[in-house]
């Protein structure tokens, strides 16, 4: 279930390749242990026009949408997991942010939870 959607600056791409970038967000949430094989979905979007402090610097803003039922320490242990990979790889980047959302399972819905309807 879990989608991270990555938010960055269009001249990111100057200094990390991008599909590298989701690639290693990706793994990092998978290996976390609250998901299994294959659940996770990343993607990312690039922002042409942003302003970062009232100037345009790179930035990356990381949001993890999780179905709810995990506790507050595995949710922010997993925020900082994924920001500390987002400092590894980019290291000059100082505008880096992780939020992890909860969706409430009961107004969650899917392929397979609609065919079963």
């Amino acid at each position: 279930m879990p989608h991270c959607v990555i938010e960055t600056s269009s001249e990111l791409r100057k200094l990390i390749d991008l599909d590298l970038l989701v690639k290693e967000i990706h793994d990092t949430t998978e290996m976390s242990g609250l998901f299994e094989k294959g659940d996770v979905k990343s993607r990312l979007l690039i922002s042409e026009y942003y302003l970062v402090g009232g100037e345009r610097e790179n930035y990356v803003h990381i949001v993890t949408h999780i179905l709810s039922g995990r506790s507050e320490s595995q949710r922010k242990n997993l925020a900082d997991l994924i920001a500390l990979k987002l400092c590894d790889l980019l290291p000059t980047v100082e505008m880096l942010s992780v939020e992890v959302r909860e969706i409430n399972k009961k107004m969650y819905s899917n392929r397979n939870a609609v065919k079963k309807v």
